[in-house]
């Protein structure tokens, strides 16, 4: 018997149904680990003014320039870790960023975004954020590196300053090891 529940089957229904209050035509939005397309496909979608996908893999670009084909809005590939930006993208003009991190699946399972190069990347997210824009983090705490990451990635939003930034994390309780979304939102009085 295949069981359904009415509010979200998995931890990525509740990101789209976010992603899809945040975005709109003038936005910027960036996809951090594009992986194989599926998440800036859902974004593509959402059709904002423009989308950055990175990844360090070219079969990841690949996959996800198939998966952008015809898409109205203007999507830009980049082979580059998600540990740096790129430095066209102004201070305070992100409205989302979207990690979905671990491993590229269907591919070598020792490639994988690692605590450091998130953290640094986050440290330079918040920057880019605009008031009331969001990040959205999928943890895999399945394998070793995912745990520590997602343990790691808690420990920093729980830092941030709560009159600016609200942090909060989605897990299944009852599924074991299941993905984890943390979403962290500027507040839209920050100055």
């Amino acid at each position: 018997m295949n069981r359904k529940f009415s509010l979200f089957q998995s931890h990525l229904d509740l990101a789209h149904k976010i992603w899809s209050q945040i975005v709109h035509s003038r936005c910027v939005v960036i996809d951090a680990t594009c992986g194989n397309g599926h998440d800036a496909n859902v974004l593509a979608s959402l059709k904002p003014l423009k989308l950055y996908c990175l990844d360090i893999q070219d079969k990841a670009l690949e996959a996800t320039a198939k998966k952008l084909e015809g898409c109205s809005c203007e999507a830009v590939l980049l082979k580059q870790c998600h540990s740096t930006f790129p430095a066209e993208i102004q201070s305070g003009s992100v409205s989302l960023i979207v990690y979905n991190l671990g491993y590229l699946p269907g591919s070598d399972k020792s490639v994988t975004t690692r605590v450091q190069t998130t953290l640094d990347s986050l440290t330079q997210a918040i920057d880019l954020m605009r008031p009331g824009g969001v990040i959205s983090i999928t943890c895999y705490p399945g394998h070793d590196e995912g745990a520590r990451e997602e343990q790691a990635l808690i420990e920093w939003g729980r830092k941030l300053d709560p009159k600016d930034w609200c942090l909060s994390v989605h897990q299944f309780e009852n599924r074991h090891k299941s993905p984890s979304v943390l979403f962290i939102q500027k507040n839209t009085l920050s100055e």
